[in-house]
């Protein structure tokens, strides 16, 4: 740390301004935010708390708990690494090197996700399989969990969360057990929908956030794009190779009324598009923005 490092007997007020110091120096793109937050985090406090409490005093091992916090966040390891947790979609989920961090984007899909098998409970009675591919740290399926749990609990719902990775499962089934639905929720180590039809039925519905950001970018190693699992990120030079082969996957594996909803980055919608029509058989796709305008989940659906 430097001069102006948190030391001990200071306020959190205090420590906070040190800390911001410190990490505006480093170039953080949010030293204010990212202080409050690692200030609360030492303390155990929320930020507003935090905000209400700036002449509450750090004990001497908060203090050097902060000082060793502040110097990795300069270093430009992530938030969400360093406090072990991540608030999202109203969850507080787990996150470590093992997954990618919970973006706000994928909220969003997680929304379309909930609003069509809404639609489906309310329209029969059939069984309604749902599969979350990708699911890293298990985020969507958490929601979705916790959203369905009666209806999962008297099997309208099967809820199956896949990921290419192991350890990415290991942190998926820690978030789902924390909410108590781990048993609501099939895991399964699986490349993209590969298991369908050996281990599991075609989905009805398939939520997917796969690596999209372009191999270039990756190798920037920007932002916590350094810190995150690579294959988690990588989606090849235009970002697209991983959605492309779910894709492919569609015609064969997927319920024959189903539908998909991937997550994409900013101007990939077009080339998602394309992929699209080149699939067998008759598909559509339409394209929902976010909140800031930008095209964000693709649905897919074959043509009657």
């Amino acid at each position: 740390m430097t001069a102006e490092a948190p030391v001990v007997g200071v306020s959190a007020g205090a420590a906070v301004h040190a800390a911001a110091e410190r990490l505006r120096a480093a170039k953080s793109p949010s030293p204010r935010l990212d202080a409050e937050l690692l200030v609360g985090h030492v303390l155990d406090r929320d930020r507003a708390w935090l905000l209400a409490h700036e002449d509450a005093p750090l004990a001497a091992d908060a203090a050097s708990r902060l000082a060793g916090l502040v110097e990795r966040r300069a270093a430009g390891e992530p938030v969400a690494y360093l406090r072990g947790f991540k608030e999202w979609y109203g969850l507080t989920l787990r996150t470590d090197r093992r997954a990618l961090i919970p973006r706000p984007e994928t909220e969003l899909l997680v929304d379309v996700a909930v609003a069509e098998t809404t639609r489906r409970l309310a329209a029969d009675d059939r069984l309604i399989t749902v599969w979350d591919v990708g699911t890293g740290s298990g985020a969507v399926a958490v929601a979705l969990a916790r959203r369905f749990r009666t209806a999962l609990a008297l099997g309208r719902i099967h809820l199956v969360a896949s990921d290419v990775s192991p350890d990415a499962l290991e942190l998926a089934a820690e978030n789902l057990a924390s909410y108590g639905v781990d048993r609501l929720v099939a895991l399964q180590v699986s490349d993209l929908l590969d298991s369908v039809g050996a281990e599991a039925a075609p989905p009805d519905i398939v939520v997917a956030n796969l690596p999209y950001v372009p191999q270039r970018d990756v190798d920037a190693g920007a932002g916590s794009l350094a810190w995150e699992p690579r294959a988690a990120l990588d989606g090849g030079p235009d970002g697209l190779d991983i959605v492309r082969r779910l894709l492919t996957r569609l015609p064969d594996r997927l319920a024959a009324d189903g539908l998909a909803y991937l997550e994409i980055g900013v101007g990939q919608a077009a080339a998602v598009e394309a992929a699209v029509g080149l699939l067998p058989g008759s598909w559509s796709c339409s394209i929902t923005t976010d909140l800031a305008g930008h095209e964000r989940i693709v649905t897919v659906s074959r043509i009657p």
